[in-house]
Protein backbone atom coordinates (compact mmCIF):
# COMPACT_ATOMS: atom_id res chain seq x y z
CA UNK A 1 0.00 0.00 0.00
CA UNK A 2 2.73 2.38 0.88
CA UNK A 3 4.53 1.59 -2.33
CA UNK A 4 1.41 2.38 -4.33
CA UNK A 5 0.98 5.76 -2.59
CA UNK A 6 4.54 6.68 -3.27
CA UNK A 7 4.03 5.97 -6.94
CA UNK A 8 0.90 8.10 -7.05
CA UNK A 9 2.63 10.97 -5.25
CA UNK A 10 5.60 10.76 -7.58
CA UNK A 11 3.36 10.96 -10.66
CA UNK A 12 1.46 13.92 -9.25
CA UNK A 13 4.73 15.70 -8.58
CA UNK A 14 5.96 15.12 -12.10
CA UNK A 15 2.67 16.37 -13.51
CA UNK A 16 2.91 19.51 -11.38
CA UNK A 17 6.54 20.09 -12.46
CA UNK A 18 5.76 19.61 -16.13
CA UNK A 19 2.68 21.78 -15.90
CA UNK A 20 4.58 24.60 -14.18
CA UNK A 21 7.55 24.58 -16.59
CA UNK A 22 7.99 27.91 -18.73
CA UNK A 23 6.83 27.66 -22.33
CA UNK A 24 9.91 27.77 -24.71
CA UNK A 25 10.03 30.69 -27.46
CA UNK A 26 10.97 29.61 -31.00
CA UNK A 27 13.32 32.24 -32.73
CA UNK A 28 12.02 33.78 -36.03
CA UNK A 29 14.72 35.42 -38.30
CA UNK A 30 14.10 38.53 -40.42
CA UNK A 31 12.97 38.15 -44.02
CA UNK A 32 14.73 40.40 -46.60
CA UNK A 33 13.30 41.41 -49.96
CA UNK A 34 15.04 41.59 -53.37
CA UNK A 35 17.01 44.81 -54.07
CA UNK A 36 15.87 47.29 -56.72
CA UNK A 37 18.71 49.28 -58.36
CA UNK A 38 17.87 52.72 -59.84
CA UNK A 39 19.41 56.13 -60.64
CA UNK A 40 22.47 54.40 -62.07
CA UNK A 41 25.32 56.66 -63.26
CA UNK A 42 28.93 56.00 -64.18
CA UNK A 43 29.95 56.08 -60.49
CA UNK A 44 26.82 55.70 -58.36
CA UNK A 45 23.50 53.88 -57.95
CA UNK A 46 20.51 53.85 -55.61
CA UNK A 47 19.75 50.57 -53.74
CA UNK A 48 16.21 50.02 -52.44
CA UNK A 49 14.95 47.03 -50.45
CA UNK A 50 12.78 46.06 -47.48
CA UNK A 51 12.65 43.83 -44.41
CA UNK A 52 9.25 42.29 -45.07
CA UNK A 53 9.21 40.65 -41.61
CA UNK A 54 11.61 41.73 -38.86
CA UNK A 55 11.07 38.45 -37.00
CA UNK A 56 11.19 38.23 -33.22
CA UNK A 57 14.86 38.90 -32.53
CA UNK A 58 16.87 42.03 -31.90
CA UNK A 59 18.45 43.32 -35.16
CA UNK A 60 21.78 44.94 -34.35
CA UNK A 61 22.49 46.13 -37.91
CA UNK A 62 21.06 46.10 -41.41
CA UNK A 63 21.90 47.55 -44.82
CA UNK A 64 23.51 46.57 -48.12
CA UNK A 65 26.59 44.60 -49.10
CA UNK A 66 28.02 44.70 -52.64
CA UNK A 67 31.01 43.48 -54.58
CA UNK A 68 32.43 43.68 -58.08
CA UNK A 69 33.93 40.17 -57.92
CA UNK A 70 32.04 38.17 -55.23
CA UNK A 71 28.78 36.79 -56.61
CA UNK A 72 27.45 36.36 -53.03
CA UNK A 73 28.71 39.47 -51.21
CA UNK A 74 29.12 39.33 -47.44
CA UNK A 75 30.03 41.71 -44.65
CA UNK A 76 33.64 41.23 -45.66
CA UNK A 77 32.95 43.06 -48.94
CA UNK A 78 31.75 46.64 -49.30
CA UNK A 79 28.72 47.54 -47.25
CA UNK A 80 26.36 50.34 -46.31
CA UNK A 81 25.33 50.03 -42.62
CA UNK A 82 22.05 51.58 -41.47
CA UNK A 83 22.32 50.66 -37.76
CA UNK A 84 20.13 48.73 -35.33
CA UNK A 85 16.38 48.13 -35.15
CA UNK A 86 15.66 48.23 -31.46
CA UNK A 87 12.08 46.94 -31.38
CA UNK A 88 10.60 43.89 -33.04
CA UNK A 89 8.12 44.98 -35.66
CA UNK A 90 6.10 42.85 -37.98
CA UNK A 91 5.40 45.78 -40.27
CA UNK A 92 7.51 45.95 -43.45
CA UNK A 93 10.57 48.18 -43.07
CA UNK A 94 11.62 49.83 -46.36
CA UNK A 95 15.08 51.38 -46.78
CA UNK A 96 17.09 53.00 -49.59
CA UNK A 97 20.58 54.52 -50.02
CA UNK A 98 22.73 56.03 -52.85
CA UNK A 99 26.14 54.35 -53.14
CA UNK A 100 29.01 56.45 -54.51
CA UNK A 101 32.51 55.68 -55.76
CA UNK A 102 31.63 52.86 -58.14
CA UNK A 103 33.61 52.10 -61.28
CA UNK A 104 32.16 53.09 -64.65
CA UNK A 105 30.94 50.37 -67.02
CA UNK A 106 31.30 47.66 -64.30
CA UNK A 107 29.11 44.78 -63.10
CA UNK A 108 28.25 44.61 -59.37
CA UNK A 109 26.53 42.08 -57.07
CA UNK A 110 24.39 43.47 -54.26
CA UNK A 111 22.04 42.17 -51.57
CA UNK A 112 20.46 43.35 -48.34
CA UNK A 113 21.50 42.04 -44.94
CA UNK A 114 20.39 42.12 -41.29
CA UNK A 115 22.42 40.98 -38.30
CA UNK A 116 20.83 39.17 -35.33
CA UNK A 117 22.50 37.59 -32.31
CA UNK A 118 22.91 34.19 -33.88
CA UNK A 119 23.96 35.13 -37.41
CA UNK A 120 23.56 37.49 -40.38
CA UNK A 121 20.63 37.03 -42.70
CA UNK A 122 20.97 37.97 -46.39
CA UNK A 123 18.42 38.70 -49.07
CA UNK A 124 18.49 37.65 -52.72
CA UNK A 125 21.41 38.80 -54.89
CA UNK A 126 20.81 41.44 -57.59
CA UNK A 127 23.24 42.11 -60.43
CA UNK A 128 23.57 45.58 -62.00
CA UNK A 129 26.00 47.54 -64.19
CA UNK A 130 27.14 51.14 -63.81
CA UNK A 131 26.69 53.44 -66.78
CA UNK A 132 29.21 53.79 -69.56
CA UNK A 133 31.16 57.07 -69.90
CA UNK A 134 29.76 58.59 -73.10
CA UNK A 135 31.69 61.26 -75.01
CA UNK A 136 29.90 63.83 -77.15
CA UNK A 137 29.25 62.82 -80.74
CA UNK A 138 31.14 65.08 -83.19
CA UNK A 139 31.01 65.24 -86.99
CA UNK A 140 33.26 66.98 -89.51
CA UNK A 141 30.63 68.35 -91.81
CA UNK A 142 31.69 70.51 -94.76
CA UNK A 143 33.99 73.01 -96.46
CA UNK A 144 32.04 76.25 -96.76
CA UNK A 145 34.52 78.65 -98.39
CA UNK A 146 38.11 78.36 -99.61
CA UNK A 147 40.47 81.21 -100.50
CA UNK A 148 44.23 81.47 -101.02
CA UNK A 149 45.22 81.67 -97.34
CA UNK A 150 41.94 81.08 -95.47
CA UNK A 151 39.03 78.65 -95.43
CA UNK A 152 35.72 78.46 -93.58
CA UNK A 153 35.04 74.94 -92.26
CA UNK A 154 32.00 73.43 -90.52
CA UNK A 155 31.44 70.85 -87.79
CA UNK A 156 28.45 69.49 -85.84
CA UNK A 157 28.28 68.55 -82.14
CA UNK A 158 25.51 65.99 -82.49
CA UNK A 159 24.99 64.79 -78.89
CA UNK A 160 26.15 65.92 -75.47
CA UNK A 161 27.51 62.79 -73.81
CA UNK A 162 27.88 62.26 -70.07
CA UNK A 163 29.51 65.60 -69.21
CA UNK A 164 29.09 69.15 -70.47
CA UNK A 165 31.04 70.33 -73.50
CA UNK A 166 33.80 72.81 -72.60
CA UNK A 167 35.33 73.52 -76.04
CA UNK A 168 34.64 72.69 -79.69
CA UNK A 169 36.23 73.67 -82.99
CA UNK A 170 38.20 72.64 -86.08
CA UNK A 171 41.83 71.47 -86.38
CA UNK A 172 43.80 71.20 -89.62
CA UNK A 173 47.16 70.21 -91.08
CA UNK A 174 48.85 70.07 -94.48
CA UNK A 175 50.93 66.99 -93.52
CA UNK A 176 49.02 65.06 -90.83
CA UNK A 177 46.09 63.12 -92.30
CA UNK A 178 44.64 62.78 -88.78
CA UNK A 179 45.06 66.36 -87.55
CA UNK A 180 44.79 67.14 -83.85
CA UNK A 181 44.80 70.27 -81.71
CA UNK A 182 48.60 69.87 -81.68
CA UNK A 183 48.61 71.01 -85.31
CA UNK A 184 46.55 74.14 -86.01
CA UNK A 185 43.12 74.86 -84.58
CA UNK A 186 40.34 77.40 -84.21
CA UNK A 187 37.75 76.86 -81.49
CA UNK A 188 35.01 78.22 -79.25
CA UNK A 189 35.08 77.85 -75.46
CA UNK A 190 31.90 77.28 -73.47
CA UNK A 191 29.05 74.86 -72.88
CA UNK A 192 26.28 74.10 -75.33
CA UNK A 193 22.59 74.21 -74.56
CA UNK A 194 21.21 72.78 -77.80
CA UNK A 195 22.04 69.56 -79.62
CA UNK A 196 22.86 69.16 -82.39
CA UNK A 197 24.87 72.41 -82.69
CA UNK A 198 26.23 73.37 -86.12
CA UNK A 199 29.22 75.72 -86.07
CA UNK A 200 31.91 77.06 -88.40
CA UNK A 201 35.53 78.13 -87.85
CA UNK A 202 38.03 80.05 -89.99
CA UNK A 203 41.29 78.29 -90.81
CA UNK A 204 43.90 81.03 -91.30
CA UNK A 205 47.55 81.47 -92.28
CA UNK A 206 47.22 78.79 -94.94
CA UNK A 207 49.59 78.28 -97.87
CA UNK A 208 48.12 78.96 -101.33
CA UNK A 209 47.59 76.04 -103.70
CA UNK A 210 48.03 73.45 -100.91
CA UNK A 211 46.03 70.38 -99.82
CA UNK A 212 44.85 70.33 -96.19
CA UNK A 213 43.27 67.75 -93.87
CA UNK A 214 40.79 68.90 -91.21
CA UNK A 215 38.63 67.43 -88.44
CA UNK A 216 36.02 68.77 -86.07
CA UNK A 217 36.76 68.23 -82.36
CA UNK A 218 35.00 68.59 -79.01
CA UNK A 219 36.29 68.58 -75.41
CA UNK A 220 34.25 67.09 -72.55
CA UNK A 221 35.55 66.26 -69.06
CA UNK A 222 39.08 66.99 -70.34
CA UNK A 223 38.82 64.37 -73.09
CA UNK A 224 39.20 65.31 -76.79
CA UNK A 225 36.95 63.59 -79.32
CA UNK A 226 37.46 64.00 -83.07
CA UNK A 227 35.19 63.69 -86.06
CA UNK A 228 35.93 62.19 -89.45
CA UNK A 229 38.69 63.64 -91.67
CA UNK A 230 37.86 65.77 -94.71
CA UNK A 231 40.14 67.62 -97.13
CA UNK A 232 40.29 70.88 -99.08
CA UNK A 233 42.77 72.70 -101.29
CA UNK A 234 43.55 76.39 -101.05
CA UNK A 235 43.34 78.48 -104.18
CA UNK A 236 46.40 79.44 -106.19
CA UNK A 237 47.16 83.16 -106.08
CA UNK A 238 45.77 85.13 -109.00
CA UNK A 239 47.43 88.51 -109.33
CA UNK A 240 45.47 91.67 -110.12
CA UNK A 241 45.36 92.84 -113.74
CA UNK A 242 46.17 96.46 -114.52
CA UNK A 243 45.98 98.51 -117.70
CA UNK A 244 47.97 101.60 -118.70
CA UNK A 245 45.77 104.37 -120.07
CA UNK A 246 46.42 107.71 -121.79
CA UNK A 247 48.62 110.61 -120.73
CA UNK A 248 47.78 114.30 -121.08
CA UNK A 249 50.13 117.24 -120.87
CA UNK A 250 49.26 119.62 -118.04
CA UNK A 251 52.28 121.94 -118.25
CA UNK A 252 55.49 122.00 -120.26
CA UNK A 253 57.09 119.78 -117.59
CA UNK A 254 54.20 117.75 -116.19
CA UNK A 255 51.58 115.24 -117.35
CA UNK A 256 48.48 113.57 -115.99
CA UNK A 257 48.39 109.79 -116.53
CA UNK A 258 45.50 107.37 -116.03
CA UNK A 259 45.57 103.73 -115.10
CA UNK A 260 42.90 101.04 -114.68
CA UNK A 261 42.89 98.18 -112.17
CA UNK A 262 40.66 95.74 -114.06
CA UNK A 263 40.60 92.83 -111.60
CA UNK A 264 41.79 92.59 -108.01
CA UNK A 265 43.00 88.99 -108.04
CA UNK A 266 41.89 86.62 -105.31
CA UNK A 267 44.09 87.58 -102.39
CA UNK A 268 42.38 90.81 -101.29
CA UNK A 269 45.80 92.14 -100.35
CA UNK A 270 46.57 95.10 -102.63
CA UNK A 271 49.02 97.39 -100.87
CA UNK A 272 50.09 99.85 -103.57
CA UNK A 273 49.40 100.92 -107.14
CA UNK A 274 50.35 103.81 -109.41
CA UNK A 275 52.47 104.83 -112.42
CA UNK A 276 56.17 104.27 -112.98
CA UNK A 277 58.11 106.11 -115.70
CA UNK A 278 61.48 106.92 -117.18
CA UNK A 279 62.83 109.31 -119.83
CA UNK A 280 65.98 107.22 -120.12
CA UNK A 281 64.86 103.58 -120.06
CA UNK A 282 62.24 102.21 -122.43
CA UNK A 283 61.10 99.60 -119.88
CA UNK A 284 60.29 101.60 -116.74
CA UNK A 285 59.93 99.85 -113.36
CA UNK A 286 59.24 100.95 -109.81
CA UNK A 287 63.03 101.09 -109.34
CA UNK A 288 63.15 104.09 -111.70
CA UNK A 289 60.58 106.81 -110.93
CA UNK A 290 57.08 106.23 -109.65
CA UNK A 291 54.05 107.98 -108.20
CA UNK A 292 52.13 105.69 -105.84
CA UNK A 293 48.80 105.32 -104.07
CA UNK A 294 48.97 103.37 -100.81
CA UNK A 295 45.60 101.72 -100.30
CA UNK A 296 43.61 98.58 -100.95
CA UNK A 297 40.89 98.45 -103.60
CA UNK A 298 37.52 96.86 -102.90
CA UNK A 299 35.52 97.75 -106.02
CA UNK A 300 36.61 96.78 -109.53
CA UNK A 301 37.30 98.02 -112.13
CA UNK A 302 39.08 101.02 -110.56
CA UNK A 303 40.34 103.98 -112.61
CA UNK A 304 42.99 106.22 -111.06
CA UNK A 305 44.89 109.36 -112.10
CA UNK A 306 48.52 110.26 -111.33
CA UNK A 307 50.27 113.64 -111.82
CA UNK A 308 53.95 113.53 -112.78
CA UNK A 309 56.12 116.64 -112.50
CA UNK A 310 59.53 117.99 -113.51
CA UNK A 311 59.82 116.17 -116.80
CA UNK A 312 62.13 117.09 -119.64
CA UNK A 313 59.80 118.46 -122.31
CA UNK A 314 62.19 117.52 -125.11
CA UNK A 315 62.64 113.84 -124.17
CA UNK A 316 60.33 110.89 -124.74
CA UNK A 317 58.42 109.66 -121.71
CA UNK A 318 58.02 105.90 -121.19
CA UNK A 319 55.43 104.94 -118.59
CA UNK A 320 53.19 102.11 -117.41
CA UNK A 321 50.77 101.38 -114.60
CA UNK A 322 51.71 98.95 -111.80
CA UNK A 323 50.10 97.29 -108.81
CA UNK A 324 51.53 95.39 -105.81
CA UNK A 325 49.61 92.50 -104.22
CA UNK A 326 51.07 89.86 -101.88
CA UNK A 327 54.45 91.52 -102.41
CA UNK A 328 54.29 90.77 -106.15
CA UNK A 329 54.44 93.62 -108.70
CA UNK A 330 52.24 93.40 -111.78
CA UNK A 331 52.66 95.86 -114.66
CA UNK A 332 50.44 97.16 -117.43
CA UNK A 333 51.64 97.68 -121.00
CA UNK A 334 54.36 100.28 -121.71
CA UNK A 335 53.37 103.49 -123.46
CA UNK A 336 55.48 106.22 -125.03
CA UNK A 337 54.51 109.88 -124.83
CA UNK A 338 55.85 113.22 -126.07
CA UNK A 339 54.82 116.25 -124.04
CA UNK A 340 52.52 118.55 -126.04
CA UNK A 341 54.11 121.87 -125.09
CA UNK A 342 53.14 124.07 -128.03
CA UNK A 343 49.97 125.26 -126.32
CA UNK A 344 51.80 126.22 -123.12
CA UNK A 345 54.14 129.13 -122.35
CA UNK A 346 57.80 128.28 -121.95
CA UNK A 347 59.40 129.81 -118.87
CA UNK A 348 62.92 129.70 -117.47
CA UNK A 349 63.96 130.40 -113.90
CA UNK A 350 66.78 132.96 -113.83
CA UNK A 351 69.42 133.87 -111.29
CA UNK A 352 69.08 135.69 -107.97
CA UNK A 353 71.05 138.67 -106.66
CA UNK A 354 71.18 139.85 -103.08
CA UNK A 355 69.71 143.29 -102.48
CA UNK A 356 69.46 143.27 -98.65
CA UNK A 357 70.38 140.79 -95.88
CA UNK A 358 66.73 139.65 -95.84
CA UNK A 359 65.79 139.71 -99.52
CA UNK A 360 66.75 138.50 -102.97
CA UNK A 361 65.97 139.78 -106.46
CA UNK A 362 65.08 136.85 -108.66
CA UNK A 363 64.74 136.84 -112.44
CA UNK A 364 62.45 134.86 -114.69
CA UNK A 365 62.32 134.59 -118.47
CA UNK A 366 59.12 133.91 -120.45
CA UNK A 367 60.59 132.45 -123.63
CA UNK A 368 57.32 132.04 -125.56
CA UNK A 369 53.67 132.88 -125.02
CA UNK A 370 51.92 129.68 -126.07
CA UNK A 371 48.46 129.47 -127.55
CA UNK A 372 46.43 131.20 -124.83
CA UNK A 373 46.71 134.63 -123.17
CA UNK A 374 48.92 134.96 -120.09
CA UNK A 375 47.09 136.25 -117.02
CA UNK A 376 49.83 136.11 -114.36
CA UNK A 377 53.53 135.37 -113.88
CA UNK A 378 56.03 135.51 -111.02
CA UNK A 379 58.35 133.64 -108.63
CA UNK A 380 57.65 130.99 -105.93
CA UNK A 381 60.08 130.25 -103.08
CA UNK A 382 60.18 128.08 -100.00
CA UNK A 383 62.48 126.69 -97.29
CA UNK A 384 61.57 123.09 -98.13
CA UNK A 385 62.46 121.48 -101.42
CA UNK A 386 59.52 119.17 -102.13
CA UNK A 387 61.13 118.25 -105.45
CA UNK A 388 62.96 115.38 -103.71
CA UNK A 389 59.54 113.77 -103.24
CA UNK A 390 58.50 114.40 -106.88
CA UNK A 391 56.36 117.34 -105.75
CA UNK A 392 58.01 120.71 -106.58
CA UNK A 393 57.49 123.85 -104.60
CA UNK A 394 54.27 125.69 -105.27
CA UNK A 395 53.20 129.27 -104.80
CA UNK A 396 52.48 129.09 -101.08
CA UNK A 397 55.10 131.85 -100.79
CA UNK A 398 55.81 134.09 -103.74
CA UNK A 399 55.15 137.29 -105.64
CA UNK A 400 53.45 137.83 -108.97
CA UNK A 401 52.78 140.27 -111.76
CA UNK A 402 49.27 140.44 -113.18
CA UNK A 403 48.70 140.59 -116.91
CA UNK A 404 50.87 139.58 -119.84
CA UNK A 405 54.11 140.83 -121.39
CA UNK A 406 53.71 142.32 -124.89
CA UNK A 407 56.79 140.77 -126.45
CA UNK A 408 58.64 137.47 -126.15
CA UNK A 409 61.05 136.46 -124.88
CA UNK A 410 60.75 138.81 -121.91
CA UNK A 411 62.74 139.00 -118.67
CA UNK A 412 61.16 140.06 -115.38
CA UNK A 413 62.38 140.48 -111.77
CA UNK A 414 60.64 139.76 -108.45
CA UNK A 415 61.90 140.75 -105.00
CA UNK A 416 61.68 137.89 -102.46
CA UNK A 417 61.47 139.63 -99.07
CA UNK A 418 61.33 138.74 -95.35
CA UNK A 419 63.90 135.98 -95.79
CA UNK A 420 65.99 134.52 -92.96
CA UNK A 421 69.65 135.45 -93.00
CA UNK A 422 71.99 132.61 -93.92
CA UNK A 423 69.15 130.29 -94.92
CA UNK A 424 68.90 128.36 -98.17
CA UNK A 425 65.73 128.82 -100.20
CA UNK A 426 64.38 127.01 -103.24
CA UNK A 427 62.65 128.97 -105.98
CA UNK A 428 61.32 128.80 -109.52
CA UNK A 429 59.52 131.02 -111.99
CA UNK A 430 55.93 130.37 -113.08
CA UNK A 431 53.36 131.61 -115.54
CA UNK A 432 49.58 131.13 -115.69
CA UNK A 433 47.89 130.73 -119.08
CA UNK A 434 44.34 129.51 -119.67
CA UNK A 435 44.10 128.71 -115.96
CA UNK A 436 47.11 126.33 -116.10
CA UNK A 437 50.30 127.01 -114.10
CA UNK A 438 53.53 126.31 -115.95
CA UNK A 439 56.72 126.28 -113.86
CA UNK A 440 60.31 126.86 -114.78
CA UNK A 441 63.29 124.93 -113.51
CA UNK A 442 63.98 124.91 -109.79
CA UNK A 443 67.00 126.62 -108.21
CA UNK A 444 68.36 127.33 -104.74
CA UNK A 445 69.79 130.45 -103.18
CA UNK A 446 71.21 131.82 -99.93
CA UNK A 447 69.61 135.12 -98.99
CA UNK A 448 73.11 136.50 -98.24
CA UNK A 449 73.63 136.88 -101.95
CA UNK A 450 75.37 133.65 -102.75
CA UNK A 451 73.45 131.68 -105.41
CA UNK A 452 73.87 128.57 -107.44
Amino acid sequence: MKTYLKAIITCLFLIIVITCKTKEIIPIPPILDTITVSETTISSARFSSAITDVGNQYISDYGFVYSENNATPTLADSKISLGAISTANVVTLKFSEVIQGLKKSSNYYVRAYSTISSNTVFGPVTIFKTADLIQPSIKTDAVLLVFTTTAKLRGIVETKGTFDVSEYGICWSASNNLPTIGDSKSSKVGTLGVYPTIYSEDATNLIPNTNYYFRAFVVSNGVYSYGNTLTFKTLAITQPTIKTLEANTTTTTSVKIKGLVEFGGNSDNITEYGICWSQRFITPTVDHSKAKILENITVFPKTFVIDIYNLNSTADLYYRAYIISNGVISYGDIKKYNLEILDFPIITTGNATSITPNSQRIQGIIDSKGRFPITEYGICWNLINDYSNTLPITCKTGASIKGSPTSFPTTFSIDAINLNVGTIYFYRAYVISNGVITYGNEKSVFNTGSSK
